[in-house]
């Protein structure tokens, strides 16, 4: 029962039995989607005609009024006292109304435009026509620009108290600030709602049954699309159509496509958001024009699955031979390697198939592992090598402790008082630097230092002093050697050597929440902007060098490779004002190890 022939032949047989159920059921989800997807394709193109309709109707109606926004000569007048006794003051009104009037001939597809000049509560119309408050013309105008004028954007008009055209209509409205710094004048481009309504019925009229709908951004019509039963959809300008209640997903989802009730009929409403105006463009497909298409590809499916299902059961039988005779062959060549423990074992059976592949796989893997064996076996040899030179070599040291010692004795002998400071402090120097261990404690690691600056200051005549601020609780604290050790040099080198007058070092150690910080501060010279981050880079990037990022790349990477990738260097500076650097560590459990 565990034999992959077993699990081969019972997967087939449930390959057999389950297929029918599946397909069946399967078949109408995928068709109705098939169905739905031609269908939702062919109505998206008929919208995005529409959408490319309407909106060039809309841009082009904006675009037409340009040559008004950018005549500063009527923006200036606008923005001062009118004084409709002088004659030179109505003649230029005259002028502009005229210059609107021709704006309005020019945009084909413009129902008016009326211009609102807050300064003296005035509004001026293409029809060449002016009121002045306290008309009610002007407070309807007003209470537009109280509405909708603060972000620009088409809003509708209809069934208005009063009207400034020559005869009343439904329209949607575009206002325009003349001073984009200053909404005292306000021009409003109108379009009739019949324009919009003319493209809709055209679209309407050629897509063989699907109906469609422009609504605004609050779900709003943007046409009358008929009255009594047979109307469908059925709207009425600058309404919420009553059919949306019952489908949220359109007011809420900028595009897509659903199946509800609409017209007292099942629907597929396609729909699709502007992103330049925010209308909302709508299809609606009546069920029973598509249906018929889905049962007849579910019938269809059905019976290419009932062939398949007779051609599978011959196919399953050539099916188990063909993977397990090879599967087979591998099962042997491996019990050859594994049980026999054969590296050198081959499968010389060549094929051009998957198990081809395997097969290859397989001697190549023997391959490998008898080259990796013999590696092995040279580095253990090369180890044992090595571990002796490393024996023979710490004679070394030794020797060098010695021969320092004898320097000391020698010129403590003859007073020469410089040279005993400095070989005492490189004799100690050293022999914290040649230990063998790589983890050292923080009163240590101060030790070396203290003797390393003991000789450069000797060295640079005492150009500069040096303070220590370590927290008590961290001296017994485990650390890699020569952590800060490069960081002083550094801080000399490149700090305080050039700096003309005494220089100052700090040496700081404290604890911060779950971490540990030390830091090396000088008052040198600092670094130019562009190379300190040059140097943030070259760490970030986690290279070493060989130029002077040297010594700073080692510390930082020694420092990632031992504590983790959240630890390590951080640099501060400015010229002629030193630098800083920072070392952050995790704090030890318990103040007993790292």
């Amino acid at each position: 029962m565990h034999s992959l022939r077993f699990k081969l032949i019972a997967y087939f047989l449930i390959l057999i039995c389950v297929p029918l159920f599946i397909v069946s059921f399967f078949a109408y989800k995928s068709s109705t989607a098939i169905i739905e997807d031609k269908v939702s394709d062919s109505v998206s193109t008929n919208l995005q005609l529409l959408e490319e309709s309407i909106e060039s109707v809309l841009k082009e109606s904006r675009y037409t009024v340009t040559p008004f926004l950018i005549n500063f000569s009527y923006r200036r007048f606008l923005q001062r006292d009118i004084d409709l006794s002088k004659y030179e003051d109505l003649s230029r009104i005259n002028q502009i109304m005229g210059e609107m009037n021709s704006m309005q001939i020019a945009g084909h597809n413009i129902y008016s435009i009326s211009l609102y000049n807050r300064r003296n509560r005035m509004l001026l119309t293409s029809e060449k026509t002016m009121y002045v408050y306290p008309n009610n013309e002007v407070q309807h105008i007003e209470k537009l620009a109280a509405q909708e004028a603060g972000t620009p954007h088409w809003f509708l008009e209809n069934e208005a108290g009063f009207t400034y055209m020559t005869r009343k209509a439904n329209y949607i409205t575009y206002p325009i600030a003349l001073d984009p710094s200053d909404d005292g004048n306000l021009l409003f481009i109108h379009v009739s709602e019949s324009t919009i309504s003319d493209y809709i019925q055209k679209v309407n009229a050629n897509a063989g049954g699907i109906k469609t709908l422009v609504l605004t951004g609050d779900g709003r019509s943007l046409s009358e699309t008929g009255s009594g039963e047979d109307a469908f959809p059925l709207a009425r300008f600058g309404e919420m159509p009553a059919f949306l209640a019952q489908m949220p997903d359109i007011r809420e989802k900028g595009e897509g496509r659903l199946t509800g009730e609409a017209g007292g009929e099942k629907q597929l409403v396609v729909f699709h958001t502007s992103q330049s105006t925010g209308f909302k463009y709508m299809a609606f497909v009546p069920r029973g024009d598509w249906n018929r298409e889905i049962v007849r590809l579910r019938n269809d499916i059905l019976a290419v699955a009932a062939v398949a299902v007779a051609a599978m059961l011959l196919l399953a039988f050539l099916f188990m031979r063909s993977i397990y005779n090879p599967m087979y062959r591998l099962l042997s060549a491996m019990k050859q390697f594994v049980g026999k423990k054969d590296f050198a074992y081959q499968i010389e059976e060549q094929r051009k198939d998957e198990f081809g592949i395997l097969f290859a796989g397989f001697n190549t893997m023997t391959e490998n592992i008898q080259q990796l064996v013999r590696n092995l076996y040279e580095e253990k040899l090369m180890k044992q090598d090595f571990e002796l030179k490393l024996m023979q070599s710490k004679i070394h040291p030794h020797f060098l402790y010695n021969t320092l010692n004898s320097i000391y004795a020698i010129a403590k002998l003859h007073g020469v008082r410089e040279v005993t400071e400095m070989t005492h402090a490189l004799s100690h120097f050293f022999r914290h630097s040649l230990k063998g261990e790589d983890w050292i404690t923080v009163r240590e690691m101060l030790e070396h230092i203290r003797y390393y600056l003991q000789i450069q200051k000797i060295r640079y005549r005492d150009k500069f002093d040096v303070t220590y601020d370590v927290e008590d609780e961290l001296m017994e604290m485990p650390v890699l050697k020569l952590l800060l050790q490069p960081l002083v040099e550094n801080a000399i080198i490149h700090g305080v050597e050039m700096k003309k007058g005494q220089g100052t070092i700090a040496i700081t150690g404290y604890r911060i929440g779950a971490e540990v910080v030390f830091s090396v501060q000088d008052d040198g010279l600092g670094m130019s902007a562009e190379r300190l981050e040059e140097v943030r880079a070259h760490l970030a990037s986690g290279d070493q060098s060989t130029d002077r990022i040297f010594a700073l790349s080692n510390v930082h990477n020694r420092i990632k490779h031992y504590y983790g990738e959240r630890y390590g260097l951080q640099i501060y500076s400015q010229p002629n004002q030193g630098a800083t650097i920072e070392v952050t560590l995790p704090q030890p459990p318990g103040g007993s190890h790292v």
